[in-house]
């Protein structure tokens, strides 16, 4: 069925520039999300509501396609990426891998239930973006309840304006084959590939290490998400295991990058002002296709202090209004003697 919506000129020509800039595939994934995030205006006062019993919550909506697939997916070959952008650390937006999690296991129960070894990308992106919202509105609201700032488990996903759902695809799940360090973490970790159909449109699918990934348990999804439990961290240490020894092995940047942050804070540079400088010493000397800027140095390093914590291989601690980082025993379970 294809609805015709009529727009006012002004309408069409603001919808028209996101799309010119990016920031939009096209016209149709802007109305899509803008459609979407208003079901989930509609059904709010339902989200996030979880009865004390634990019987019910917001998850039962979502269980199909968060829940652990009943069968491994099909996979499909990693991607192609460039030498320069393996040897180089993730983007310092990307502060969260959880949120990588909700995306792989949104598109594996796709993947299962069409029996095919990709989907569509314009309609998976749609559904990840749907599923990413409805999950932020639910921890948001735990959060505020029963953790600190800095400990978070909305932060990384989606607000409910389209805005923010495609920035979160931007980073998440991608729009093309990966080209710049910058780009998709999904592709950029070899968790899913993204290809040129025959017909001219562009398809997603999971690789072999990322059809093994979704099938972990994930506290994050299937403790407190679908259960309504409370957790400590959002990944498990099977999870972080996993995810350290596949970047060693996809994206030895990044995986030098947290090495380089934790051999630091052990060495002394265990507050903010102090690793400053110590992580524009690292960025150097890789080929950061990027003007070195204090604002870049600073996201890079808000960045990976996040996915370090998320992991649970660093805890900040806080004395009055300065902040202490300190290393955890799993370190040197996890990544070796620095």
């Amino acid at each position: 069925m294809i609805l015709l919506i009529k727009l006012d000129k002004a309408t069409y020509e603001r919808i028209n520039v996101l799309v010119k800039e990016g920031k939009y595939p096209s016209m149709e994934s802007f109305l899509e999300l803008a459609i979407r995030n208003q079901f989930l205006l509609e059904g709010e006062e339902k989200l996030g509501v979880v009865q004390t019993s634990g019987t019910q919550s917001i998850a039962r909506v979502s269980e199909t396609l968060l829940s652990i697939p009943s069968r491994q997916p099909k996979s499909i070959g990693d991607p192609t990426l460039d030498e320069r952008v393996k040897k180089t650390p993730l983007w310092g937006q990307i502060n969260r891998l959880s949120p990588l999690k909700i995306v792989l296991r949104v598109l594996a129960n796709c993947l299962v239930s069409s029996e095919e070894s990709t989907a569509d990308l314009k309609r998976f992106s749609a559904e990840a973006a749907e599923k990413a919202t409805e999950f932020r509105l639910f921890a948001k609201k735990k959060d505020k309840t029963s953790r600190t700032r800095g400990e978070y488990l909305h932060v990384g996903f989606p607000k409910k304006d389209p805005f923010s759902q495609q920035r979160f695809l931007n980073y998440y799940v991608g729009k093309a084959p990966l080209q710049k360090w910058t780009d998709s973490v999904l592709v950029g970790l070899s968790l899913a590939n993204i290809k040129e159909a025959e017909d001219g449109s562009r398809v997603i699918g999971l690789t072999e290490s990322g059809s093994k990934f979704v099938m972990l348990n994930s506290p994050l999804i299937d403790e407190f998400f679908l259960r309504g439990g409370q957790i400590k961290a959002p990944l498990s240490k099977e999870e972080v295991s996993f995810l350290l020894d596949h970047i060693r092995s996809y994206r030895s940047g990044e995986f030098d990058f947290l090495v380089y942050a934790l051999g630091s804070v052990k060495n002394g540079a265990d507050t903010p002002t102090k690793l400053k400088g110590v992580i524009m010493s690292f960025l150097k000397g890789r080929e950061i296709e990027m003007q070195l800027s204090e604002k870049v140095g600073n996201t890079m390093q808000v960045g990976v202090i996040g996915r370090l914590v998320e992991m649970g291989l660093l805890e900040i601690k806080k004395d009055a209004q300065k902040s202490k980082y300190l290393l955890t025993e799993r370190v040197e379970e996890l990544v070796g003697k620095l």
